[in-house]
């Protein structure tokens, strides 16, 4: 499951952004080639991209959001599936169907360029209530998907409303549902971007999405990739009960035991999988 607990936008054709991309701390950065590149300027955002991402992979893994399908993504996808480009992210996703065809295009271009198989992955973007009622095909829809999530600004538009912890939340939960039973990561968290200023709203939101099963979430200001990468990492109260269950469950296997106590508490194999998967978290957080 991928481990990014925050992925930070940067508009590709924005320098003094590009500048300090590696060094604010995400764990992912999305070069973006939809909503934060004027509709005049796209083809000259294609023509930039490769040297951002040449620029960027180095130091820190590096995504592309795309256009919208059909004729713009493809125009994307021409000039993105290229060394350096950990995954895609695919916007206003509405079926399985959508990312087969996408995933079948992205590994038509590997193969023509000499890129390893499968090695590009997808994000879906589920931003109506529509696809969000497809969450369950979407996710099993191609090997590539690696994680899946709500927008949230056009997921609340496609409702009528605003975009509210009330409608947002049902919305993130079935999304998380999803792509867990898939097993694939989720990065739903049922906040608005369009106030960037707000951390403490972002930390509250992000605390319920991780306590329901979300495993990071985007952040379009630098201010906001520290929240999600504390959200979002196991606290150290966490690793503690998790290497402590590991190693007990080690033991009880080498005595032939099936079950172990931790604390009192029971320990069997569902709590030892969650155990490894938060030990498995906290390593890659660091």
């Amino acid at each position: 499951m991928t481990m990014w607990r925050s992925l930070l936008f940067i508009p590709v054709l924005e320098e003094k952004f590009l500048a300090k991309a590696a060094s604010r701390g995400a764990d992912a950065i999305v070069l973006d080639l939809e909503a934060g590149v004027d509709p005049a300027r796209k083809v000259e955002a294609r023509v930039a991209l490769p040297g951002a991402v040449s620029r960027l992979a180095p130091e820190v893994d590096v995504t592309v959001r795309i256009n919208a399908l059909w004729t713009q993504a493809f125009r994307d996808l021409e000039v993105c599936v290229i060394d350096g480009v950990s995954a895609i992210h695919l916007p206003l996703c509405e079926t399985a169907a959508q990312v087969h065809a996408v995933s079948e295009m992205i590994g038509e271009l590997e193969r023509e360029r000499g890129l390893p198989q499968g090695e590009i992955r997808l994000v879906t973007l589920l931003e109506s209530a529509g696809a969000v009622l497809n969450a369950r095909q979407i996710a099993t829809a191609s090997p590539r998907l690696v994680a899946m999530t709500v927008g949230v600004e056009d997921y609340a538009t496609s409702m009528g409303v605003a975009a509210t912890p009330d409608v947002l939340k049902p919305a993130v939960q079935q999304v998380n549902q999803a792509a867990r039973a898939a097993s694939i990561a989720s990065f739903a968290v049922a906040a608005s971007m369009s106030d960037f200023r707000d951390i403490d709203g972002l930390r509250a939101a992000a605390s319920y999405a991780r306590a329901i099963g979300s495993t990071g979430g985007y952040a379009v200001h630098p201010a906001q990739v520290a929240v999600l990468n504390d959200v979002f990492s196991p606290t150290e109260a966490e690793l503690d009960w998790a290497r402590r269950v590991v190693e007990a469950a080690e033991t009880a296997t080498r005595q032939g035991q099936g079950v172990t106590k931790v604390d009192g508490q029971m320990i069997d194999l569902p709590l030892v999988i969650r155990a490894r998967s938060i030990v498995a978290r906290g390593q890659a957080s660091g």
